[in-house]
């Protein structure tokens, strides 16, 4: 049965965001095998192509100098084992239902060199990299969002491999050299990439706002639908937020609390998979004793790293998480009436051993009463329940105390800090004045969330699921490719980035 989605339909959003003109000559780019960008983009290329659009698509995940992080299989080795990667099953497809072969475009620029020189820095640390740029845009961020190994740090005192930067300068550079001629020569109106943040997309993107065309991102969709598609940046998480507050005041009263209450429950009683990896090691209702007589104010963790690389002023936001960690630590310290906690994020059991250490030395400096390591098996949700108060620098489990009825402060950034739900206070006498008298949000406001959780973006209706990762396009059955394609690539693809591993 399919469920209603946050829109009724892809051709309804598509108009209501772009003008006439703009959806004239659509680009679609892909430098990804991940099964939901490929769903995503055959389901955007063909309602493209029914309302009459002049699409073109970029199927250029073989093409770039670096292999994409979710690139998986190669085209030539599944023409040579007869077994056709999606890409080419999905071009296919699309042809017989009336897409020219035209649409399918190579990368124009045949002899490509960089437009102009890519500048290495002399030190290969996180902030130099940072600072890189290419044809005016921040080719540096794009470098950062994809680690070497699983192993690299986010310390600025570790120095990335040389040759690793290098081969993604380049390949940044060929993905927005490439998608600017094309757009310049197929005079392109708008453009769909994938997530817009990893390398090859945000080179494409940032290509394209260069060019004055709007960029719609593509993405996952809702636990219960199946992709999302936006004309905001992927972080712009204000935008995200009104999307949540608008959703729940369309959707229908006698369901919407009951509909987003449940995302929250999933997550409580541990049943939701893109949560599990967080909660294996804690066990549900497990708690330790916390005194009766004192307030009990509990810190919850973000997983730093996935918020470090964001274009941010982070003046606002304490100067970083762990001086966050400091600070209440100092004004929880001053009152004999308050016991601190601090709940360490369990994906921390999944990061560089170094950023480890460094959270832990952060921790403790604070010196809470209480420290509830990333491989405790105390239940989170029943801590946040026991909480007086919870304060967070933008975990997810901020929202998850709001809709536990529980004050929640937020010091960082977040995807809930202007719902409503929670106070987010930027300087010291903001966070004493919540720590003293602590305010509940509005919990409609942290319902909202799970809502859009639930049901973000869209439906599938020009394509049909067979299972997680395969489907049907006009009859044709888009599947995987035979077991030994996807070794060898796999294979060739670790064997290449293996190059690029020495520091120098």
């Amino acid at each position: 049965m399919t469920v209603r989605a946050e829109h009724d339909s892809l051709r309804g959003y598509l108009e209501s965001v772009l003008t006439p003109e703009q959806l004239e000559r659509p680009l679609l780019t892909n430098f990804n095998h991940w099964h939901i960008a490929q769903g995503a983009l055959a389901e955007l290329a063909l309602t493209l192509h029914k309302i009459n659009s002049q699409v073109s698509i970029a199927f250029w995940a073989d093409r770039t100098p670096m292999p994409d992080v979710s690139w998986e299989t190669s085209r030539l080795l599944g023409t040579m084992l007869l077994s056709p990667t999606k890409e080419q099953q999905i071009e296919k497809s699309l042809t017989h239902v009336g897409v020219p072969k035209s649409a399918f475009v190579k990368p124009p620029i045949r002899r490509w060199k960089p437009v102009e020189p890519i500048e290495i820095p002399t030190v290969m640390n996180r902030t130099s990299i940072r600072a890189m740029t290419y044809r005016g845009a921040d080719m540096g961020r794009s470098i950062l969002q994809v680690h070497p190994d699983k192993n690299t740090p986010m310390t600025d005192e570790f120095l990335w491999p040389r040759r690793w930067v290098e081969i993604a300068a380049k390949s940044f550079a060929f993905a927005y050299d490439q998608t600017a001629e094309l757009i310049k020569e197929r005079a392109i109106t708008s453009i769909a990439v994938f997530n817009g943040r990893f390398l090859h997309d945000r080179a494409a993107a940032t290509a394209a706002q260069a060019a004055g065309i709007p960029v719609l991102n593509y993405d996952l969709g809702g636990l219960q639908t199946n992709f999302d598609l936006t004309i905001d940046d992927t972080h712009d998480w204000d935008a995200l937020q009104r999307r949540m507050l608008s959703l729940y005041d369309r959707w229908d009263p006698t369901e919407r609390d009951e509909l987003g209450s449940s995302w929250f429950l999933d997550r409580t009683e541990h049943r939701d998979p893109l949560n599990r990896l967080f909660v294996e090691a804690q066990k549900i209702g497990s708690m330790v004793d916390l005194p009766e007589n004192k307030k009990v104010v509990v810190y919850f963790s973000s997983s730093g790293d996935e918020i470090s690389e964001l274009d941010l002023d982070w003046n606002d936001y304490f100067w970083g998480q762990e001086n966050a960690l400091n600070l209440i630590a100092k004004i929880c310290a001053e009152d004999p009436d308050i016991y601190f906690v601090v709940r360490s994020h369990p994906h921390k059991r999944h990061k560089p051993e170094h950023d480890v250490e460094e959270w832990m030395k952060a921790v403790d400096l604070a010196q809470p009463d209480l420290h509830l390591d990333p491989h405790s098996e105390v239940d989170s949700y029943a801590l946040m329940r026991r909480a007086d108060l919870v304060i967070t620098y933008g975990s997810t489990s901020g929202i998850e105390a709001a809709f536990a009825h529980k004050p929640v402060v937020v010091m960082g950034p977040s995807a809930y800090n202007v719902l409503g739900a929670a106070t987010q206070v930027f300087n010291e006498a903001g966070l004493r004045e919540s720590i003293a008298d602590p305010k509940s949000g509005d919990w409609s406001s942290a319902v909202s969330f799970g809502l859009l959780m639930k049901r973000r973006g869209f439906n599938f209706q020009e394509i049909q699921k067979i299972s997680e990762s395969d489907f049907t396009l006009n009859g044709d059955s888009i599947k995987a490719t035979k077991p030994l394609v996807a070794k060898l690539s796999h294979a060739y693809k670790e064997a290449k980035l293996k190059r690029y591993l020495r520091t120098n």
